[in-house]
């Protein structure tokens, strides 16, 4: 069956499970569960009675994975204790906890790579089916680090992510304002017409802003980024296109168009924002958004000759260096990841939401992976350039990425020093 063919059927049935024809935790999962096998020669009845320990700063039991881990637990026999953490330190808590022989399995990637390989170890142990349908290549292939696969993610998982653009259609209905939406139905859907709408948004009135922005989806949006981890090795990106993204934004800030930050969207005054699919979640960034006034579509492209960007940022689970029983966690995120054991009516702010979540996570185009927040986070201090349009203005952006040339660099030799301590591991450990 081809990639395609099961991208299809997996957008199929979650966008019906949403719609409520198949609710609940799942429903027929076609033996995976229980007795069934999820990795390469793997009897899941050999880890009964053993635990796993997943390290995450989002509680299961306060959002819509609690029950998935529950029943797991119940099918498996194999207990899954949390171990809750700060995510602005998740790497260097980690990293004390194996230094200290107390470390847990499940690592959970976010925005941390390649700072995160300290603390990891490849997939290898977990024993893995890597062939099997339900997993997103394009993750397995982004983590590949000398020849080895750090990471995964599903193929529609509920937890995955893509940069999009959500609106408060509410404003645009009542104001007679064209939407995003129709603008990508003309094939218009354009960053000069995004910046027309943001003017007419903001020309409504004082309490009505333009749009709110993420600083790395946004640049991303416009076919730009700062870094690009290819060929095991973390390359500076810093070329034309980013600097006319960073221009943009600037001038776009500097006349009050946009703003930076995705919490402030929730707030009602804004007409959009530029964001990821974690907006689209009920538990996600606006919780006490009005549902019915949430409405998502694809971000702008760069112009009308270009394709709209697939960008994400960089997402997946993986194993803790040292960890105690990685079968069992190979087993627990096989089901843990699978979407079809979710009760995705109750996920979404509504179905709209639901289907489009569904339908840009599972689009097959090549994923751009941004990296420079956790360049930023990791290699320098949290000195974040990618939000430098908020502080520079078009008179200044060109001096300023100039002067930070050397500060990348700087940042990618750091990261690359510890892919390379990586390789060197993994050539003593496999033997290659």
């Amino acid at each position: 069956m081809s990639k395609k063919i099961v991208r299809l059927l997996t957008l199929v049935l979650a966008i019906a499970m949403v719609a409520g024809l198949a609710v609940g935790c799942g429903g027929d999962n076609s033996g995976t569960g229980g007795g069934g096998s999820s990795a390469n020669g793997v009897n899941p009845e050999d880890y009964r009675g053993t635990s796993v320990t997943y390290v995450t700063w989002k509680d299961p039991a306060l959002n819509e994975d609690g029950p998935v881990v529950e029943k797991f637990k119940q099918e498996y026999g194999i207990d899954v204790k949390i171990q809750l953490v700060e995510q602005k330190n998740y790497v260097s808590i980690i990293a004390s906890n194996i230094a200290a022989g107390t470390q847990g399995d499940i690592f959970f990637e976010t925005e941390t790579f390649p700072g995160s390989l300290t603390v990891m170890q490849p997939l290898d142990a977990a024993k893995l089916d890597l062939t099997d349908p339900i997993w997103e290549q394009s993750m397995i292939k982004a983590s590949t680090v000398g020849g080895h696969p750090y990471l995964v993610d599903t193929v529609s998982n509920v937890w995955s992510e893509r940069t999009i653009l959500v609106y408060n259609k509410s404003i645009f209905e009542n104001n007679n304002i064209t939407t995003p939406a129709q603008y990508v139905e003309a094939g218009k859907w354009t960053f000069e017409n995004f910046r027309y709408v943001c003017k007419q948004v903001k020309d409504l009135g004082k309490s009505y802003k333009g749009a709110a922005l993420i600083g790395e989806p946004a640049i991303a949006s416009c076919g730009a980024s700062f870094f690009k981890f290819e060929n095991d090795k973390m390359v500076v990106t810093a070329d034309k296109r980013l600097y006319d993204a960073m221009n943009l934004l600037a001038s776009m800030k500097q006349e009050g168009l946009v703003h930076l930050g995705y919490e402030a969207f929730g707030d009602g005054t804004y007409g959009m924002a530029i964001t990821n699919c974690f907006a689209l979640k009920k538990t996600g960034y606006y919780t006490n958004f009005n549902s019915n006034h949430l409405a998502a579509t694809y971000t702008p492209s760069w112009n009308g000759s270009e394709e709209t960007v697939n960008s994400s940022l960089f997402r997946g689970w993986g194993l803790i260096d040292g960890a105690k029983n990685p079968v069992a966690a190979g087993i627990f995120l096989r089901e843990y990841l699978d979407v079809n054991n979710y009760d995705l009516a109750t996920a979404f702010h509504n179905q709209d939401v639901a289907n489009f979540f569904f339908q840009v996570i599972s689009e097959s185009s090549e994923r751009q992976y941004y990296f420079g927040g956790s360049m930023c986070r990791i290699y320098n201090n949290d000195i974040r350039i990618h939000e430098a349009w908020i502080s520079q203005t078009p008179a200044t952006m060109n001096s300023y990425l100039d002067g930070q040339k050397n500060v990348m660099n700087n940042m990618a030799e750091k990261a690359n020093k510890d892919i390379d301590k990586e390789i060197q591991y993994l050539k003593e450990t496999y033997g290659e």
